[in-house]
């Protein structure tokens, strides 16, 4: 059974939920000082059959759309990339110029991730996670790899 991929729905709450607590410790992601509950934004699910397999939340900007979270279970099953297909159709469908997302500095997967799919570094925020980690103790200190998470990378990509 091929893997659905929908925008996200009321009756996702719940799942939604579990997922973004299972993968970032919470559904309030902080970005710019400011708390998101990423499982009440817009965004995509990837289900197989009933079982979520996969998110992206999306907060929705005059100009540019940023990706908060983007989530697969199954790491290299192309979820991910279907997810990210959904948002870039949507987008070019409603004329925005340009997709966002950030990441951790500990998070190479990502950057692998995103670079192959057209997007490209924009800034480095030094000092970006410390700071957050002051307001929201759970990120951890260490990422994948065992590198010090402290930074924050913006990658955009135009559409």
């Amino acid at each position: 059974m091929p893997v659905i991929i929908r925008p996200t729905e009321d009756r996702d709450q719940t799942a939604v939920h579990q997922l973004l607590t299972e993968r970032w410790t919470a559904p309030e992601i902080m970005l710019d000082g400011e708390m998101y509950d990423a499982s009440r934004l817009p965004g995509y699910v990837a289900l197989d059959g009933k079982n979520l397999v996969g998110l992206v939340t999306l907060i929705k900007r005059d100009g540019e759309w940023e990706i908060l979270t983007l989530d697969s279970i199954n790491r290299w099953g192309g979820v991910g990339s279907q997810l990210l297909d959904a948002v870039v159709t949507e987008a070019r469908a409603r004329n925005v110029p340009r997709l966002t997302v950030r990441t951790s500095n500990d998070n190479l997967d990502a950057f692998r991730f995103y670079q192959r799919r057209g997007f490209r570094f924009e800034r480095i925020g030094q000092g970006v996670i410390d700071r957050e980690r002051e307001q929201k103790p759970g990120i951890p200190l260490r990422g994948d790899y065992g590198i010090e998470i402290r930074d924050e990378i913006l990658f955009a990509r135009p559409l």
